[in-house]
């Protein structure tokens, strides 16, 4: 990565971590509100709102910049950490990165939950997406383990991957040992939709982002991205 392809502006770099994020937020509330699929668990309806609002703004960015810097709509041309690994190593630093990110957050997962009692208090009960999943018809659970597989599992996690290391770390690379903290704390805070797990996200993340950077491979961390997200979904398949 040269050094015109930097994003060098903070305000840039802000903007280009947030906004995705805030407007997910934006439009699940404006659906919670209005009643949109209201009968449906709240992780579908929070799906619907990041079809509409990150997956087309960040993979839009990400063909636009490619379009203006090589003229073509090949997204993997202007993406860096591209370097690829051995087999053998996917395998390891998946299974070691995966399962340090369940301990932590598994750990931390009190703390998590006395945030939401204290500190977002605020948060009105009708915004958290986490709900007793049992309590809806085996129907409405079978929707929601499709949903989140193809949304939270392979889709999300691909494309924030693409978008926050592939495109938004590789350009940080100016601010040296402080973009993958810098480029964690903003991936934290960009979920809005549930800000009590900011630092669960970043003490559970960090290092998975710390040996993406090192080992200059976005691919890691979508493997470990999604499958942590998998565990979501067998959660689920468990309530059938």
């Amino acid at each position: 990565m040269n050094r015109q392809k930097q994003i060098r502006s903070v305000g840039k770099i802000l903007i280009l971590h947030l906004f995705p994020g805030m407007m997910l937020s934006l439009i699940y509330v404006l659906l919670l509100r209005f009643e949109v699929l209201i009968e449906y668990p709240k992780l579908i309806i929070l799906a619907v709102a990041g079809s509409f609002t990150i997956i087309p703004i960040e993979m839009g960015c990400l063909f636009y910049v490619s379009k203006k810097e090589s003229g073509s709509f090949n997204i993997f041309n202007i993406l860096g950490l591209k370097s690829k690994l051995k087999v053998k190593e996917y395998v390891i630093y998946t299974i070691f990165l995966l399962g340090l990110a369940g301990i932590i957050m598994t750990a931390l997962k009190p703390f998590s939950n006395y945030l939401l009692d204290s500190v977002f208090s605020w948060i009105p009960k009708w915004y958290n997406y986490n709900q007793e999943m049992e309590l809806f018809r085996k129907s409405f659970i079978k929707i929601s383990i499709v949903v989140s597989f193809l949304f939270f599992t392979v889709i999300g996690p691909i494309t924030e991957e693409l978008y926050f290391r592939g495109y938004l770390l590789a350009r940080m690379k100016w601010m040296g040992k402080y973009s993958i903290l810098i480029n964690t704390i903003l991936f934290a805070v960009y979920h809005f939709w549930s800000p009590w797990l900011i630092i669960a996200r970043i003490a559970a993340f960090l290092p998975l982002f710390y040996f993406v950077y090192k080992k200059d491979s976005f691919k890691l961390g979508i493997f470990v991205h999604c499958l942590a997200n998998f565990t979501d979904v067998l959660a689920l398949m468990v309530l059938l």
